[in-house]
């Protein structure tokens, strides 16, 4: 029996997937931030490590026993880093074991579509797109950050609420709900008291979040403004896909485009409503979807994937055993 690990190694925590050829889950792990540029090379290789350890144990097999190891890992973004990440952690803890690395984007892609090719657009704190065609070619647009060019995120469409909230209140804008649900949200009785309060560092933005929750909820209810934030941001989000796609040559294919990230959990559609006009007008045949599974099964997938396609018959156990791993191990591995 051949055995694989799946990794996601992001800002925040690290998850492992052990399982093997079938398609079993047989074990996990899970750790802190393995994201190198959050906290350092050496925390992220301790939690790396860790996360692995675990799902080794629980699998009770040991590293000898890895076949191939699918990585999705936050902060490689240009070939120095992978340079850089190989020779001070993944070397020295995997030596030759044979391993798609990749950045945590793809691991997304992976996760989020049974087809091994299609783009994937991933919008929560930050936003990132990337693809892989038929032929294996891959891209990535963005995700860098917001003095990289990235424009759209939920941290973006929140700050595009609260800016309405002021306009409105200079006059600039006539009447939005955004204002009754950030005085809600802040606990003030006024404008005037909200804007004093920010004005002098007693009402920050932290503790106004989560404020694209807001300017969803609002658009939900028809506020025209907040349709328009909305409206905005699908509509570059879709730009992003669309130049994936021509980079990949895939504008006259049918492939998935995975919506991954909180920012496609809002209550209002607007935003993907735009985001899919947008990109129909270039890539006619794409398909927006919601993720299947989470990036570390992404991860498992393409660990899997360097020995051979994954089939429909692995696809089942693979699903069977992830909802019961959910049970066991109380993490969502299924998309919400």
């Amino acid at each position: 029996m051949r055995n694989y690990l799946g990794l996601d190694a992001g800002g925040t925590k690290t998850f492992c997937l052990a399982g093997d050829e079938n398609g079993n889950i047989l074990g996990f792990g899970r750790a802190g931030a393995g994201n190198y540029e959050a906290y350092g090379v050496e925390p992220a290789y301790t939690e790396i490590n860790k996360a692995i350890e675990e799902a080794l144990s629980e699998a009770g097999l040991c590293l000898e026993d890895i076949n191939g190891i699918g990585m999705g890992i936050a902060g490689a973004d240009i070939p120095e880093d992978y340079t850089m990440l190989e020779r001070e952690i993944f070397t020295p803890m995997f030596g030759a074991i044979p391993r798609a690395f990749r950045n945590d984007s793809m691991a997304g892609l992976r996760g989020g579509t049974k087809a091994p090719f299609g783009i994937v657009i991933a919008c929560g704190t930050g936003c990132v797109c990337a693809g892989k065609n038929r032929t294996g070619q891959e891209m990535r647009v963005g995700g860098i950050n917001e003095d990289f060019g990235d424009m759209v995120s939920g941290s973006s469409i929140g700050t595009e609420g609260l800016k309405a909230v002021w306009r409105y209140r200079d006059g600039i804008i006539g009447k939005t709900l955004l204002a009754d649900l950030f005085l809600e949200k802040a606990g003030c009785n006024d404008l005037d008291e909200l804007f004093y309060k920010a004005y002098k560092g007693q009402i920050t933005y932290d503790d106004l979040q989560p404020m694209a929750k807001l300017v969803f909820d609002a658009a939900y209810q028809g506020d025209a403004t907040a349709c328009d934030i909305l409206e905005w941001g699908g509509r570059y989000l879709a730009q992003m896909v669309n130049a994936a796609a021509r980079h990949l040559d895939m504008c006259r294919d049918t492939f998935d485009v995975v919506m991954a990230g909180s920012v496609f959990k809002g209550t209002s559609p607007v935003l993907a409503d735009a985001m899919a006009t947008v990109i129909h007008r270039e890539c006619p045949n794409a398909r927006l979807v919601m993720p299947l599974y989470e990036p570390v099964v992404g991860g498992l997938l393409l660990g899997m994937e360097l020995d051979k396609p994954v089939s429909e018959e692995v696809y089942a156990t693979l699903s069977a055993g992830l909802a019961q791993a959910e049970k066991r191990y109380q993490v969502r591995f299924s998309s919400e």
